[in-house]
């Protein structure tokens, strides 16, 4: 099957898998996700596929590894959830694929493997890919991805030199930092043109990728090159030990190499869509897209987190984060008179614990509303009177 005839049928899985089959036969080991309940997050849950899953283990890991492994990740970003739905390509839960290589970090063992994975093995097309690197007035500019990426036949028009703020990663005071102090590098991001999105600013070249919301530029990959550490005072301090980082987010990739209008109408997302008619939304009704999305992202959030052992709704830590998503999704599906009852049977059919938690949150949720809209009866009623 050629590339082109790939695109229109590979979905998240498929793409993990020809990422992490591609790294095998360069050597890498294959590791298996972490779960989303991570230790070192207690509050919350896995935000990204970086070293956090493997950090307390890495001497081992390097060891029977070689220091060269890769893994797909799901991540769950409790912060983007006020902003699911105000772009194609936001979600609150997604799956990032990452291949670490520990003690190096030249960019011609990465960029040029990636490069290969995006144009030959998915087969997109090398001129609606645009790059962006480090070219910043404290750090510099990062020369060495800019002359790989040359080497590698991108045009000096699609290579986009943007300042620490864009491509210079730091690690934070998240609770994810390891004894040594904060890591940091350069990295470079790729990004597929849409140009069918329809943007004056990116279309003129006045926001660069990476800038804009609009949805013409998606990121789809990221290539981190750590190789030192940042003090108090903001100096770097080299690194004992460098590493290498390449990402790929999945959901975003399947949109674009299928040419999706958003991450919404993605492979898993298609058995939702079609149930949307067995409830009685249809495309002529009042149910926006950005609620859709919103009632979409926050299910499935919630229906992974809690596949992952996540508690059940209540107050304080997780058990909010669970509450927000489920009362989020339902708040919009009582707004928009769905049959909330029937939809939550319907996507939490083969989730049995989820479904519990989701009608249980659900009876609380209405007994709430129901509260606050005779509350707001009275008041009424007061003001009338006293009129």
């Amino acid at each position: 099957m050629t590339p082109e005839q790939n695109r229109n049928t590979m979905d998240c899985d498929a793409i993990s898998e020809a990422f992490l089959s591609l790294h095998a036969q360069d050597g890498f080991s294959r590791l298996p996700p972490s779960s989303l309940l991570h230790d070192s997050v207690p509050m919350s849950f896995v935000m990204s596929a970086g070293l956090i899953q493997v950090e307390n283990d890495l001497e081992k890991i390097v060891e029977q590894t070689g220091g060269k492994f890769a893994f797909t990740q799901p991540c769950f970003r409790h912060f983007d959830m006020k902003q699911v739905g105000t772009d194609p390509t936001r979600l609150s839960l997604f799956h990032m694929s990452a291949a670490f290589h520990i003690g190096c970090s030249e960019r011609e063992t990465v960029l040029p493997r990636l490069w290969h994975f995006l144009t030959d093995v998915l087969g997109l097309e090398k001129e609606r890919l645009w790059v962006t690197y480090l070219d910043d007035g404290e750090f510099g500019r990062d020369e060495a991805s800019y002359r790989c990426w040359r080497e590698l036949g991108v045009d000096t028009s699609r290579l986009v030199g943007l300042d620490q703020e864009h491509c210079f990663w730091r690690q934070r005071s998240t609770g994810q930092i390891a004894s040594d102090g904060k890591k940091c590098g350069p990295h470079t991001e790729v990004f597929y043109e849409r140009p069918e999105v329809v943007c004056a600013a990116c279309e003129n070249r006045e926001k660069a990728p990476g800038t804009c919301r609009c949805g013409r530029f998606v990121e789809i990959s990221n290539s981190l090159f750590i190789e030192n550490y940042i003090g108090d005072d903001g100096k770097l301090i080299p690194a004992e030990t460098v590493f290498a980082e390449c990402v790929l987010g999945l959901e975003r990739v399947e949109m674009v190499l299928r040419e999706l209008p958003s991450v919404y109408h993605a492979h898993r997302f298609s058995t939702w869509q079609e149930q949307l008619s067995d409830i009685g939304v249809t495309s002529a009704g009042y149910t926006t897209q950005k609620d859709i999305h919103t009632i979409f992202d926050h299910l499935y959030a919630f229906l992974k987190l809690t596949a992952d052992g996540a508690p059940a709704p209540g107050k304080g830590g997780r058990k909010y984060i669970m509450r927000k998503l489920a009362r989020e999704a339902m708040e919009r599906t009582e707004d928009n008179h769905w049959d909330t009852l029937k939809f939550l049977a319907l996507v939490a059919s083969d989730q049995p614990t989820a479904l519990e938690h989701l009608l249980e949150e659900y009876q609380r949720f209405i007994k709430n509303r129901r509260t606050q809209t005779q509350q707001k009866s009275n008041k009424q009623h007061r003001m009338v009177k006293t009129i």
